[in-house]
């Protein structure tokens, strides 16, 4: 009887938790929060880990419910849990309906990289006042619904079912738990609920710190010499957000590479028709381009280019319009890696790109400029001045609606001032013995595909193209191209190579002469060696060159 009596008390305070209407509240807010998963991932298991796993994690929410014995605290508790599902719940659907994706380590490493700027840009384009306002007052509705539905619930016998559910959900967890500490893998943690994803992101972008440090030693230490006397000056300019499809020079029909068309008829210029990025959004591919690697493989182990360049003997500096020091989690924004890299970092924020480039600096010794353009980054209405507002709504097709053919006219105006930039760069330079490069981070989708504009889920859309096909261009300057004639026939002769983003920064070491353990011929699209039957993976996993095989069947 003793022990009979000992686990029902066993029973009576374990399944504490589970009676009342909080246990169905926070259950079905974890629910609504959780389910978005299942928009990508729609197997039979995903459903059922997600109800388990929102019954276990509800359990121990409302635990911690139980426990507490003053009321006060009691009430604050309740308003801090449904704060924090809402805010959830906002955040998931809201990037499910916007962007086809939802909070996972993408999304949390680009709000640990963004700036100040970048995040009140993201709100005027996406979340105007009145769809804030929208937002929450369907929260509130929401939010009403499930109350009155757990206090319904609470009138009926659900204890031993959702004392059971939660047990499986703990089970699961374990498993998960399990899985992680063995083997180190993320994906083994189930990843079917908000708050896992979230904090295993969390950790991750914890671990880019811990790179950032591994690194700062990799590019200090790094070994490298310059294979001849000949220093040319070297230009590599970074745009944003720039879609090959809006790009005259790729055969858009409106005009928004004028002057670049221009360097291109007298021949100065080489334009690479299939080059991708590695990444759709800008931080991943930045660490992307400036590393050596390959892949996106070993990044906290293998130099960044500028490192390389600067043990050969060149003065490095950088102009950047996106990332300062000290702004957000970013290999661009650790000032003591900054320093490693660059003898100079501007500080000065600037309206337009254009005015940057009045502020570089001509420096008489051998030098590698990096010059990061805002370029074409949301809101495109924002990136040129009001005197570039060539295009306007009415030169679009009637398929768009009239909100779409303005932004499509912006994104096209914001090409149109890129193009002035560029070349404004161009021209700064022009009389030197130099080369200038330029590239963007990824591309960008203008409603061509879906009532969709942007980046940074291009693994859901449609086509990848958009976002992952980039233009590369080369411009050489008379003085450069005197003294590398053969320079200029094999860039004519690679133009059409397959070319990824980070092969860039060994085609710089190839063309300034520099010679280093890092260096790989077979990843310099100007030497001989260059492996054109690298297949090119992007998105992590995505074989890009099959996939076009496939597109193009």
């Amino acid at each position: 009887m003793k022990a009979k009596g000992l686990l029902y008390k066993i029973y009576m305070l374990c399944t504490r938790p589970v009676k009342g209407w909080f246990y169905m509240f926070v259950f079905l807010l974890n629910l609504v929060s959780n389910y978005v998963v299942t928009s990508e991932d729609n197997m039979p298991f995903t459903y059922f880990s997600v109800f388990f796993l929102s019954a276990f994690i509800a359990y121990i929410e409302s635990a911690i419910y139980v426990v507490l014995t003053k009321k006060s605290i009691k009430q604050l508790y309740v308003v801090l849990i449904t704060l924090l599902h809402s805010i959830l719940i906002a955040c998931e659907y809201f990037l499910l309906f916007r962007f086809n994706s939802f909070l996972n380590q993408g999304v949390v490493n680009i709000i640990g990289e963004t700036n100040r700027e970048e995040a009140l840009s993201f709100f005027n384009t996406y979340l105007p006042p009145i769809q804030i306002l929208i937002v929450l007052a369907l929260l509130a509705v929401l939010l009403a619904i499930i109350y009155g539905l757990s206090t319904l619930f609470s009138k009926t016998r659900y204890t031993i079912p959702a004392f059971l559910f939660s047990l499986t959900g703990l089970g699961l967890a374990l498993y998960g738990g399990y899985g992680f500490l063995r083997y180190r893998d993320g994906m083994s943690i189930p990843q079917h609920t908000t708050l896992t994803r979230l904090g295993y992101s969390i950790y991750q972008l914890k671990q880019k710190n811990s790179d950032i440090v591994l690194l700062r030693d990799v590019c200090k230490n790094v070994e490298a010499s310059a294979k001849s006397s000949d220093f040319p000056t070297i230009i590599v300019i970074i745009g944003e957000s720039h879609s090959v499809y809006h790009t005259s020079l790729y055969g858009y029909e409106k005009a928004t590479n004028p002057l670049l068309a221009e360097r291109v008829k007298d021949g100065s210029m080489v334009v690479f028709d299939n080059a991708v990025t590695l990444h759709d959004a800008t931080s991943a591919s930045m660490a992307a381009d400036f590393s050596l690697n390959a892949q996106g493989v070993d990044f906290a182990t293998t130099p960044l280019f500028p490192a390389c360049f600067k043990a050969a003997g060149y003065r490095t500096m950088m102009y950047d319009n996106q990332y300062s020091i000290g702004s957000g989690i970013s290999f661009l924004s650790d000032k003591e890696l900054s320093d490693i890299l660059f003898d100079y970092r501007n500080t000065r924020e600037y309206q337009y790109d254009g005015d940057m480039v009045d502020d570089i600096e001509m420096s008489d010794s051998p030098t590698l400029y990096i010059i990061h353009l805002q370029g074409q980054h949301f809101d495109y209405e924002a990136d040129y001045p009001q005197s570039f507002g060539k295009f306007r709504a009415s030169d679009y097709d009637k398929k768009y609606n009239e909100d779409q053919r303005a932004t499509i006219a912006h994104y096209d105006n914001a090409t149109l001032y890129n193009d002035y930039v560029i070349d404004k760069i161009i021209k700064k330079f022009e009389h030197t013995n130099c080369c200038v490069f330029y590239f963007p981070d990824h591309g960008e989708e203008i409603y061509e595909l879906r009532n969709y504009m942007g980046h940074g889920n291009a693994e859901s859309s449609p086509d990848l193209n958009y976002q992952i096909r980039i233009p590369l261009l080369v411009w050489l300057s008379p003085t450069f191209t005197a003294g590398h004639p053969s320079l200029r026939q094999r860039l004519e002769e690679a133009k059409h190579y397959p070319i990824c983003a980070d092969d860039i920064g060994h085609t710089l070491l190839d063309v300034a002469g520099i010679s280093t353990s890092a260096f790989s011929p077979s990843r310099s699209f100007v030497n001989v060696n260059y492996d054109k039957n690298r297949h090119r993976i992007v998105l992590h996993s995505i074989d890009y060159d099959e996939y076009q095989d496939r597109s193009n069947m």
